[in-house]
């Protein structure tokens, strides 16, 4: 019998992974049309139209302080449920390649990489794969708490 894929893993700069629930990707997008946003922060500069509405385009890398995607051609939109309301909402994740899913389990659970004080409040745990340790994203806490600190 084999696993079924509970998890999507992205690469959100060169070489360098994050992931999120299945159930938590809504669609991908090609050329997504984005909507710059003046004096936002780099890693959320832009917003993206997607299905009539205006949703939060994140591009992680520069969040966490690495180098930005030089080139995003795709967007990751990606649904989950805010935690203040309960209420569905939508973002956007910035991908220059296509995910890929696979099964994660509780035995490849490790700590959070620690290149950046952002993971403890962006993600809910972390698993090992191979070298790399791979964060799993908290939707509600990257769309939700972390845009309402931008001033």
């Amino acid at each position: 019998m084999t696993a079924q894929h509970n998890a999507v893993l992205f690469e959100f700069t060169s070489g360098r992974h994050a992931a999120i629930g299945l159930h938590e990707v809504a669609e991908l997008v090609m050329s997504p049309r984005l909507v710059n946003v003046p004096l936002a922060p780099d890693y959320c500069h832009s917003l993206c139209i997607w299905q009539d509405r205006a949703i939060p385009f994140v591009e992680l890398a520069s969040l966490i302080g690495q180098r930005s995607l030089e080139k995003v051609s795709l967007a990751l939109v990606v649904t989950y449920f805010a935690r203040s309301n309960g209420e569905q909402r939508w973002g956007a994740l910035g991908l220059s390649t296509y995910f890929r899913m696979m099964s994660v389990g509780d035995d490849a659970a490790c700590l959070l990489p620690q290149d950046s004080s952002a993971w403890p409040s962006i993600a809910h745990s972390c698993f090992q794969l191979v070298d790399e340790n791979v964060p799993i994203l908290n939707l509600d806490a990257l769309f939700e708490q972390r845009l309402q600190l931008i001033p």
